[in-house]
């Protein structure tokens, strides 16, 4: 297999990482990735994360909720930005 890299900084990264690690880029870069893909598969997706913040003020997810439909983010967009919907 041949990963050819033909991104200056990312060329720049790895060669970078494998200097520090006193390895070759090829295991510069498996290594880089495999550390990513650990990092997020234990990362919190948004829902966790914002269900965490309201657990820590005593508050919950209502059961059962519908999520917001998009046209209320349209209009809360044109809100903020002052324009008004005529219709």
């Amino acid at each position: 297999m041949v990963l050819n890299i033909r991104n200056r900084e990312a060329d720049r990264l790895a060669r970078q990482l494998a200097q520090m690690d006193q390895t070759g880029l090829t295991e510069a870069v498996v290594v880089a990735l495999r550390e990513a893909i650990e990092r997020r598969a234990k990362s919190d997706t948004p829902r966790q994360a914002a269900s965490k913040i309201l657990e820590k003020h005593g508050l919950a997810f209502q059961r059962g909720r519908k999520p917001v439909p998009a046209s209320a983010y349209h209009e809360l967009d044109h809100d903020l930005q002052g324009k008004r919907d005529v219709r």
